[in-house]
C-alpha cells in the first residue's frame, strides 16, 4: 500500500498571487517529503463553512491570508495563545479531530528582526510602528513578548489608533497622532511599516526620514516590491534595513512544521527563489 500524501495549502480571496505554494513546495522537495501544497480560493461568505469542513478531509492544515483571517479564527474549535492575542488566525490545522487556530505572525515578525539586529540593540531602540491593523497588532505583541520598554504606534485613523491602544492596554505602548509622526522619530529608532503603503500599485508611505541616520533601523513589512521607496530612502539616510520578504519566510516555517511534522531546511536559499518569482511579475 502506498504511503498517503500529506496535503496542505493556502486559502485567500483572491489567492493566485500567493507565494506560499512556491515556498512550501521548495521545502517539500528539499526534504523529499511525499506531500503537496495547493492554493484554495475561498469566498468570505462561505469561509467559515469551508474551514470547518477541513475536519472531514485529508488536508492537514492551511495557511490563511486576507481577507479570511478572522473567518479562520471564528471557524476554529480551539485557539492557541498567539491566535488569541491577535484575534485572528493565519494558520489552521487539524489535531485529534479538532480545528485549531494559530497565528505565526509574531514569530514571523520577530525572528528576522532579532537575526539582523540582535536582542540587545532591538530593546535599546524606541520602536515606532506605523499602522493600526492586524500586521501592526502582530508587531506590537511580538515586541511586548520580549518586554520592549518603549513602543509608539500611529495611523491615519484616530479612532482605530485609540481602539488598538485601549485593546492592548500596556503602559509601554503609546499612541501618536498621525500629524505628529515626525516629532516622535528619534535617532536611533526602530521604524516599522505595518501598512500596505508602498506596496506595488499603492502610494508610498508618507514618512520623513531626514532625522534618521545609521543608528536607526527601518523594517518594512511590505515585500512587493522587494525594495520599497521607504527602504530606498532609509538607505540614503544610512539606516540599516529589512524587508517584508524575510517575515514572509519566517512566518511560513512554523506552519510547515505543523502541516508536515518536519522543520523546513535552514540551508535552502528559498529567498532567492521568491525574489526570482517576484521579479518575473508585471
Amino acid at each position: 500500500m502506498s504511503k498517503q500524501i500529506q496535503i496542505a495549502g493556502v486559502c485567500g480571496y483572491p489567492v493566485h498571487h500567493s507565494l506560499s505554494p512556491l515556498l512550501h513546495s521548495a521545502w517539500l522537495k528539499a526534504l523529499r517529503i511525499e506531500g503537496a501544497y495547493y492554493s484554495y480560493e475561498v469566498r468570505p461568505d462561505d469561509a467559515i463553512r469551508a474551514f470547518r469542513s477541513l475536519k472531514k478531509t485529508n488536508i492537514s492544515g492551511v495557511n490563511v491570508t486576507l481577507p479570511l483571517k478572522k473567518h479562520a479564527y471564528l471557524a476554529s474549535d480551539i485557539q492557541t495563545q498567539q491566535a488569541k492575542m491577535l484575534g485572528v488566525a493565519n494558520c489552521l490545522y487539524v489535531r485529534d479531530g479538532r480545528l485549531t487556530a494559530h497565528n505565526t505572525d509574531l514569530e514571523g515578525f520577530l525572528d528576522p528582526l532579532i537575526n539582523k539586529l540582535g536582542d540587545e540593540e532591538t530593546l535599546q531602540m524606541p520602536a515606532f510602528i506605523i499602522g493600526t491593523g492586524g500586521v501592526a497588532r502582530a508587531a506590537i505583541w511580538a515586541l511586548l513578548s520580549i518586554n520592549h520598554p518603549e513602543i509608539y504606534v500611529t495611523g491615519r485613523s484616530g479612532d482605530k489608533l485609540v481602539s488598538l491602544t485601549h485593546e492592548v492596554d500596556r503602559k509601554n505602548l503609546k499612541p501618536v497622532d498621525w500629524k505628529k509622526r515626525k516629532d516622535i522619530l528619534q535617532n536611533p529608532a526602530l521604524i516599522i511599516n505595518a501598512t500596505s503603503a508602498g506596496m506595488a500599485g499603492k502610494p508610498a508611505l508618507d514618512l520623513d526620514l531626514s532625522s534618521c541616520s545609521n543608528k536607526s533601523f527601518v523594517y518594512d513589512l511590505v515585500y512587493t516590491p522587494i525594495e520599497t521607496e521607504l527602504l530606498k530612502n532609509a538607505k540614503i539616510q544610512g539606516c540599516k534595513t529589512l524587508g517584508g520578504l524575510d517575515m514572509l519566510i519566517a512566518q511560513a516555517r512554523p506552519s510547515f512544521e505543523l502541516f508536515y511534522n518536519q522543520a523546513p531546511p535552514i540551508n535552502l536559499n528559498v529567498r532567492k527563489k521568491l525574489v526570482k518569482a517576484l521579479d518575473g511579475r508585471p
